[in-house]
Protein backbone atom coordinates (compact mmCIF):
# COMPACT_ATOMS: atom_id res chain seq x y z
CA UNK A 1 0.00 0.00 0.00
CA UNK A 2 1.43 3.40 -0.96
CA UNK A 3 2.43 5.68 1.91
CA UNK A 4 0.14 8.40 0.54
CA UNK A 5 -2.84 6.12 1.13
CA UNK A 6 -2.10 5.84 4.85
CA UNK A 7 -3.22 8.26 7.48
CA UNK A 8 -0.51 9.84 9.68
CA UNK A 9 -1.54 7.56 12.52
CA UNK A 10 -1.31 4.51 10.31
CA UNK A 11 2.02 5.56 8.83
CA UNK A 12 3.60 5.90 12.25
CA UNK A 13 1.92 2.89 13.77
CA UNK A 14 4.07 0.18 15.30
CA UNK A 15 3.87 -3.54 14.79
CA UNK A 16 0.34 -4.85 15.12
CA UNK A 17 0.02 -6.63 18.44
CA UNK A 18 -3.21 -8.63 18.56
CA UNK A 19 -4.86 -9.01 21.92
CA UNK A 20 -5.97 -12.40 23.28
CA UNK A 21 -9.53 -11.46 22.28
CA UNK A 22 -8.38 -10.76 18.70
CA UNK A 23 -6.77 -14.18 18.48
CA UNK A 24 -9.75 -15.88 20.08
CA UNK A 25 -12.15 -14.28 17.58
CA UNK A 26 -9.87 -15.31 14.71
CA UNK A 27 -9.93 -18.94 15.83
CA UNK A 28 -13.65 -18.78 16.62
CA UNK A 29 -14.39 -17.47 13.12
CA UNK A 30 -12.45 -20.40 11.63
CA UNK A 31 -14.33 -22.94 13.78
CA UNK A 32 -17.73 -21.45 12.93
CA UNK A 33 -16.94 -21.21 9.22
CA UNK A 34 -16.00 -24.88 9.10
CA UNK A 35 -18.94 -25.99 11.28
CA UNK A 36 -16.86 -27.26 14.20
CA UNK A 37 -19.77 -26.47 16.51
CA UNK A 38 -18.77 -28.37 19.65
CA UNK A 39 -15.21 -27.05 19.52
CA UNK A 40 -16.46 -23.48 19.04
CA UNK A 41 -18.77 -23.71 22.06
CA UNK A 42 -15.98 -25.22 24.15
CA UNK A 43 -13.61 -22.41 23.13
CA UNK A 44 -16.11 -19.72 24.16
CA UNK A 45 -16.79 -21.47 27.45
CA UNK A 46 -13.15 -22.12 28.35
CA UNK A 47 -11.78 -18.71 27.35
CA UNK A 48 -14.43 -16.50 28.94
CA UNK A 49 -12.91 -14.35 31.69
CA UNK A 50 -14.42 -15.27 35.03
CA UNK A 51 -14.41 -13.15 38.19
CA UNK A 52 -14.90 -15.02 41.45
CA UNK A 53 -15.93 -13.75 44.86
CA UNK A 54 -14.44 -14.83 48.17
CA UNK A 55 -16.58 -17.96 48.17
CA UNK A 56 -15.46 -19.00 44.68
CA UNK A 57 -18.77 -18.09 43.05
CA UNK A 58 -18.67 -16.41 39.66
CA UNK A 59 -19.40 -12.68 39.61
CA UNK A 60 -20.88 -11.30 36.40
CA UNK A 61 -21.97 -7.68 36.07
CA UNK A 62 -25.13 -6.83 34.15
CA UNK A 63 -23.06 -5.32 31.32
CA UNK A 64 -20.84 -8.40 31.11
CA UNK A 65 -23.86 -10.70 31.22
CA UNK A 66 -25.53 -8.77 28.39
CA UNK A 67 -22.35 -8.84 26.30
CA UNK A 68 -21.87 -12.56 26.92
CA UNK A 69 -25.49 -13.34 26.03
CA UNK A 70 -25.16 -11.32 22.82
CA UNK A 71 -22.02 -13.18 21.81
CA UNK A 72 -23.60 -16.56 22.52
CA UNK A 73 -26.73 -15.60 20.55
CA UNK A 74 -24.69 -14.58 17.49
CA UNK A 75 -22.55 -17.68 17.89
CA UNK A 76 -25.56 -20.01 17.98
CA UNK A 77 -27.08 -18.32 14.92
CA UNK A 78 -23.91 -18.82 12.93
CA UNK A 79 -23.44 -22.37 14.18
CA UNK A 80 -27.03 -23.22 13.21
CA UNK A 81 -26.29 -21.92 9.71
CA UNK A 82 -23.11 -23.98 9.64
CA UNK A 83 -24.87 -27.15 10.77
CA UNK A 84 -27.36 -26.91 7.89
CA UNK A 85 -24.54 -26.23 5.44
CA UNK A 86 -22.66 -29.22 6.81
CA UNK A 87 -25.70 -31.47 6.42
CA UNK A 88 -26.14 -30.44 2.78
CA UNK A 89 -22.44 -30.87 2.09
CA UNK A 90 -22.41 -34.33 3.66
CA UNK A 91 -25.38 -35.34 1.51
CA UNK A 92 -23.60 -34.26 -1.68
CA UNK A 93 -20.35 -35.94 -0.66
CA UNK A 94 -22.28 -39.13 0.10
CA UNK A 95 -24.06 -39.15 -3.26
CA UNK A 96 -27.49 -38.41 -1.76
CA UNK A 97 -28.16 -35.60 -4.20
CA UNK A 98 -31.96 -35.54 -4.22
CA UNK A 99 -32.03 -35.37 -0.41
CA UNK A 100 -29.43 -32.59 -0.44
CA UNK A 101 -31.46 -30.59 -2.99
CA UNK A 102 -34.59 -30.90 -0.86
CA UNK A 103 -32.72 -29.71 2.23
CA UNK A 104 -31.12 -26.86 0.28
CA UNK A 105 -34.51 -25.63 -0.94
CA UNK A 106 -35.95 -25.89 2.58
CA UNK A 107 -33.06 -24.28 4.47
CA UNK A 108 -31.66 -21.80 1.93
CA UNK A 109 -34.41 -21.12 -0.65
CA UNK A 110 -32.75 -18.08 -2.22
CA UNK A 111 -29.75 -20.13 -3.41
CA UNK A 112 -31.77 -21.85 -6.16
CA UNK A 113 -34.40 -19.14 -6.63
CA UNK A 114 -34.35 -17.54 -10.07
CA UNK A 115 -33.47 -14.02 -8.96
CA UNK A 116 -31.34 -11.36 -10.54
CA UNK A 117 -27.79 -10.88 -9.35
CA UNK A 118 -27.48 -8.36 -6.50
CA UNK A 119 -25.81 -5.07 -7.26
CA UNK A 120 -22.09 -5.02 -6.64
CA UNK A 121 -21.19 -3.76 -3.20
CA UNK A 122 -19.29 -0.50 -3.01
CA UNK A 123 -16.10 -0.99 -1.04
CA UNK A 124 -13.32 1.36 0.00
CA UNK A 125 -10.07 1.39 -1.95
CA UNK A 126 -8.20 -0.55 0.75
CA UNK A 127 -10.87 -3.23 1.26
CA UNK A 128 -11.05 -6.45 -0.73
CA UNK A 129 -14.06 -8.75 -0.78
CA UNK A 130 -13.42 -12.41 -1.56
CA UNK A 131 -15.98 -13.69 -4.07
CA UNK A 132 -16.72 -17.30 -5.05
CA UNK A 133 -14.52 -18.73 -7.80
CA UNK A 134 -17.47 -20.69 -9.22
CA UNK A 135 -20.85 -19.56 -10.52
CA UNK A 136 -23.61 -18.69 -8.04
CA UNK A 137 -26.24 -18.35 -10.78
CA UNK A 138 -29.28 -20.37 -9.60
CA UNK A 139 -29.78 -21.80 -13.12
CA UNK A 140 -26.22 -23.11 -13.19
CA UNK A 141 -26.45 -24.48 -9.66
CA UNK A 142 -29.69 -26.34 -10.31
CA UNK A 143 -28.41 -27.82 -13.56
CA UNK A 144 -25.15 -28.87 -11.89
CA UNK A 145 -27.11 -30.59 -9.13
CA UNK A 146 -29.35 -32.39 -11.63
CA UNK A 147 -26.30 -33.54 -13.61
CA UNK A 148 -24.74 -34.77 -10.38
CA UNK A 149 -27.94 -36.66 -9.50
CA UNK A 150 -27.90 -38.30 -12.94
CA UNK A 151 -24.27 -39.33 -12.42
CA UNK A 152 -25.06 -40.89 -9.05
CA UNK A 153 -28.04 -42.73 -10.55
CA UNK A 154 -25.62 -44.43 -12.96
CA UNK A 155 -23.23 -45.57 -10.23
CA UNK A 156 -22.72 -49.33 -9.84
CA UNK A 157 -19.65 -49.42 -7.57
CA UNK A 158 -20.27 -47.99 -4.09
CA UNK A 159 -18.20 -44.96 -3.09
CA UNK A 160 -18.74 -44.54 0.66
CA UNK A 161 -18.02 -41.20 2.31
CA UNK A 162 -16.91 -40.95 5.92
CA UNK A 163 -17.21 -37.47 7.48
CA UNK A 164 -14.12 -36.28 9.38
CA UNK A 165 -13.97 -37.86 12.82
CA UNK A 166 -16.03 -40.89 11.85
CA UNK A 167 -14.70 -44.14 13.25
CA UNK A 168 -14.23 -46.64 10.44
CA UNK A 169 -14.36 -50.28 11.45
CA UNK A 170 -12.66 -52.83 9.18
CA UNK A 171 -15.22 -54.68 7.12
CA UNK A 172 -15.48 -56.66 3.95
CA UNK A 173 -15.77 -54.50 0.83
CA UNK A 174 -19.33 -53.87 -0.23
CA UNK A 175 -20.04 -55.34 -3.61
CA UNK A 176 -22.64 -53.75 -5.80
CA UNK A 177 -24.33 -55.64 -8.61
CA UNK A 178 -24.20 -54.30 -12.11
CA UNK A 179 -26.68 -51.60 -12.95
CA UNK A 180 -30.26 -52.70 -13.38
CA UNK A 181 -30.62 -53.18 -17.13
CA UNK A 182 -34.38 -53.63 -17.04
CA UNK A 183 -36.46 -51.67 -19.50
CA UNK A 184 -37.98 -49.62 -16.68
CA UNK A 185 -34.59 -48.70 -15.18
CA UNK A 186 -33.15 -47.71 -18.55
CA UNK A 187 -36.23 -45.65 -19.33
CA UNK A 188 -35.82 -43.75 -16.05
CA UNK A 189 -32.18 -42.93 -16.84
CA UNK A 190 -33.05 -41.86 -20.39
CA UNK A 191 -35.80 -39.64 -19.03
CA UNK A 192 -33.30 -37.98 -16.68
CA UNK A 193 -30.90 -37.43 -19.59
CA UNK A 194 -33.63 -35.89 -21.76
CA UNK A 195 -34.58 -33.52 -18.94
CA UNK A 196 -30.95 -32.44 -18.60
CA UNK A 197 -30.72 -31.59 -22.30
CA UNK A 198 -33.98 -29.64 -22.10
CA UNK A 199 -32.72 -27.76 -19.05
CA UNK A 200 -29.41 -26.93 -20.73
CA UNK A 201 -31.15 -25.67 -23.87
CA UNK A 202 -33.26 -23.29 -21.75
CA UNK A 203 -30.21 -21.44 -20.43
CA UNK A 204 -30.32 -17.80 -21.57
CA UNK A 205 -26.61 -17.55 -22.37
CA UNK A 206 -25.46 -19.00 -25.70
CA UNK A 207 -21.98 -19.80 -24.38
CA UNK A 208 -23.48 -21.49 -21.32
CA UNK A 209 -25.62 -23.67 -23.57
CA UNK A 210 -22.60 -24.71 -25.62
CA UNK A 211 -20.52 -25.61 -22.55
CA UNK A 212 -23.27 -27.55 -20.78
CA UNK A 213 -24.31 -29.47 -23.90
CA UNK A 214 -20.68 -30.47 -24.39
CA UNK A 215 -20.48 -31.70 -20.80
CA UNK A 216 -23.76 -33.61 -21.15
CA UNK A 217 -22.31 -35.38 -24.17
CA UNK A 218 -19.44 -36.60 -21.99
CA UNK A 219 -21.68 -37.51 -19.06
CA UNK A 220 -24.07 -39.36 -21.37
CA UNK A 221 -21.32 -41.87 -22.14
CA UNK A 222 -22.07 -43.44 -18.74
CA UNK A 223 -25.33 -44.81 -20.16
CA UNK A 224 -23.48 -46.97 -22.68
CA UNK A 225 -21.68 -49.06 -20.05
CA UNK A 226 -23.13 -51.66 -17.70
CA UNK A 227 -20.31 -50.67 -15.30
CA UNK A 228 -19.88 -46.91 -15.86
CA UNK A 229 -16.85 -46.90 -13.57
CA UNK A 230 -14.98 -48.58 -16.45
CA UNK A 231 -16.07 -46.01 -19.03
CA UNK A 232 -13.98 -43.15 -20.48
CA UNK A 233 -16.13 -40.77 -18.41
CA UNK A 234 -15.46 -42.54 -15.10
CA UNK A 235 -13.90 -39.37 -13.64
CA UNK A 236 -17.42 -38.03 -13.21
CA UNK A 237 -18.00 -40.81 -10.66
CA UNK A 238 -14.99 -39.87 -8.52
CA UNK A 239 -14.99 -38.29 -5.07
CA UNK A 240 -13.27 -35.10 -6.32
CA UNK A 241 -16.31 -34.55 -8.57
CA UNK A 242 -18.55 -34.76 -5.49
CA UNK A 243 -16.26 -32.37 -3.65
CA UNK A 244 -16.37 -29.85 -6.49
CA UNK A 245 -20.17 -29.62 -6.50
CA UNK A 246 -20.27 -29.56 -2.68
CA UNK A 247 -17.78 -26.68 -2.62
CA UNK A 248 -19.77 -24.75 -5.23
CA UNK A 249 -23.05 -25.12 -3.35
CA UNK A 250 -21.45 -24.19 -0.03
CA UNK A 251 -19.92 -21.05 -1.56
CA UNK A 252 -23.29 -20.12 -3.07
CA UNK A 253 -25.00 -20.48 0.32
CA UNK A 254 -22.45 -18.21 1.98
CA UNK A 255 -22.66 -15.71 -0.87
CA UNK A 256 -26.45 -15.48 -0.91
CA UNK A 257 -26.65 -15.13 2.87
CA UNK A 258 -23.92 -12.47 3.01
CA UNK A 259 -21.42 -14.61 4.88
CA UNK A 260 -17.65 -14.64 4.23
CA UNK A 261 -16.74 -17.16 1.54
CA UNK A 262 -13.55 -18.13 3.36
CA UNK A 263 -12.54 -17.77 7.00
CA UNK A 264 -10.46 -14.81 8.17
CA UNK A 265 -7.65 -17.19 9.11
CA UNK A 266 -7.64 -18.57 5.58
CA UNK A 267 -7.50 -15.07 4.14
CA UNK A 268 -4.61 -14.13 6.45
CA UNK A 269 -2.65 -17.21 5.35
CA UNK A 270 -3.31 -16.47 1.66
CA UNK A 271 -2.39 -12.81 2.01
CA UNK A 272 0.81 -13.66 3.87
CA UNK A 273 1.79 -16.22 1.25
CA UNK A 274 1.23 -13.79 -1.63
CA UNK A 275 3.07 -10.89 0.02
CA UNK A 276 6.13 -12.91 0.98
CA UNK A 277 6.23 -14.65 -2.39
CA UNK A 278 6.22 -11.28 -4.15
CA UNK A 279 8.91 -9.91 -1.82
CA UNK A 280 11.04 -12.97 -2.56
CA UNK A 281 10.46 -12.67 -6.31
CA UNK A 282 11.44 -8.99 -6.22
CA UNK A 283 14.51 -9.91 -4.12
CA UNK A 284 13.42 -7.50 -1.44
CA UNK A 285 16.01 -7.09 1.30
CA UNK A 286 14.69 -7.35 4.82
CA UNK A 287 15.48 -4.68 7.42
CA UNK A 288 18.52 -5.44 9.60
CA UNK A 289 17.77 -7.94 12.32
CA UNK A 290 18.59 -5.35 14.95
CA UNK A 291 15.40 -3.58 13.85
CA UNK A 292 13.21 -6.66 14.16
CA UNK A 293 10.73 -6.78 17.04
CA UNK A 294 11.81 -8.99 19.90
CA UNK A 295 11.09 -12.68 19.37
CA UNK A 296 10.63 -12.44 15.59
CA UNK A 297 12.22 -15.14 13.45
CA UNK A 298 11.63 -16.60 10.01
CA UNK A 299 10.62 -20.14 9.13
CA UNK A 300 12.40 -20.85 5.87
CA UNK A 301 10.96 -23.34 3.38
CA UNK A 302 12.87 -26.56 2.87
CA UNK A 303 14.27 -25.31 -0.44
CA UNK A 304 15.75 -22.26 1.28
CA UNK A 305 17.25 -24.10 4.22
CA UNK A 306 20.24 -25.42 2.26
CA UNK A 307 23.09 -23.40 0.83
CA UNK A 308 26.49 -24.22 -0.66
CA UNK A 309 29.45 -24.16 1.71
CA UNK A 310 33.03 -23.35 0.86
CA UNK A 311 33.70 -26.93 -0.25
CA UNK A 312 30.94 -26.78 -2.85
CA UNK A 313 28.64 -29.17 -1.00
CA UNK A 314 25.43 -28.24 0.72
CA UNK A 315 24.48 -28.07 4.34
CA UNK A 316 21.28 -27.39 6.19
CA UNK A 317 20.75 -23.82 7.34
CA UNK A 318 19.23 -23.27 10.74
CA UNK A 319 16.22 -21.02 11.20
CA UNK A 320 17.20 -17.35 11.44
CA UNK A 321 17.33 -15.97 14.95
CA UNK A 322 18.40 -12.60 16.24
CA UNK A 323 22.15 -12.42 16.80
CA UNK A 324 24.61 -9.70 17.64
CA UNK A 325 27.43 -8.10 15.67
CA UNK A 326 27.75 -7.54 11.96
CA UNK A 327 25.67 -10.61 11.09
CA UNK A 328 22.79 -9.01 12.94
CA UNK A 329 22.66 -6.15 10.45
CA UNK A 330 23.44 -8.06 7.29
CA UNK A 331 20.74 -7.76 4.65
CA UNK A 332 18.98 -10.93 3.56
CA UNK A 333 16.44 -11.58 0.84
CA UNK A 334 12.88 -12.19 2.01
CA UNK A 335 12.16 -15.93 1.79
CA UNK A 336 8.89 -17.23 0.33
CA UNK A 337 6.27 -18.05 2.94
CA UNK A 338 5.98 -21.75 3.77
CA UNK A 339 2.89 -22.44 5.89
CA UNK A 340 3.87 -26.04 6.58
CA UNK A 341 7.33 -24.98 7.76
CA UNK A 342 5.72 -22.43 10.07
CA UNK A 343 3.36 -25.01 11.52
CA UNK A 344 6.22 -27.46 12.00
CA UNK A 345 8.16 -24.77 13.86
CA UNK A 346 5.43 -23.75 16.29
CA UNK A 347 3.98 -27.20 16.98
Amino acid sequence: MAASMLSPAQSGAGVFAPTPDDLRLLVLDYLCHNSYSNTARALVKDTTTKHLDADGDEILSSAEAESSDGLLHMLEERLALGERRKEIRTGLLSGQVDEAIALLIKSFPSVLAEISEPAACTTSSDTLTYIPSTSVDPLHLMLNLHIHAFIEANRTVPLPYYPPGTAISPASPVLCPERDESEQANAALLHRAQNLYSEANRLPGAQDRVEYLKELGQVGVLLAYSVPENSPSSEYLSQPRREAIADQIDSAILYRYHQPIVSKLDLVARQTSVIWSMLHELKYKLPPRSAWPSGVSLSLPASAQTHPNTAGTTKTASLPVKTSGLENDSAEIAPPFDLQALLDTVT
